[in-house]
């Protein structure tokens, strides 16, 4: 029995050639963003993706955000930096059990 590696010798598209949909939000100038502003971006985001829902589904998604303070230095929210979210519903509550 061989030696498995990690991803089980598949190797990565090159970037170019990638099948992953590249979203980016940017302020103007690269100014930093708002909250706000990052929240009406990643809405209308989501209803422009919205269009292919009858299509097609997302099969992961990971989204890498640069914090800064008012000063522009990097801040991190917990020791990992790190939020998993799990936006689907359960059986019981889409059935209001």
């Amino acid at each position: 029995m061989g030696i498995r590696t990690r991803g089980g010798g598949r190797k990565a598209p090159p970037k170019d050639e990638s099948s992953a949909l590249k979203i980016k939000l940017r302020g103007r100038d690269n100014a930093a963003l708002s909250m706000q502003q990052v929240a009406e971006g990643l809405l209308d985001t989501a209803r422009l993706l919205k269009q292919h829902e009858n299509g097609y589904r997302v099969k992961t998604a990971t989204l890498y955000v640069t914090m800064v303070d008012e000063n522009g230095n990097a801040v991190r929210l917990n020791d990992k930096n790190e939020l998993t979210l799990y936006p689907y519903n359960s059986h019981a509550d889409e059935h209001g059990i």
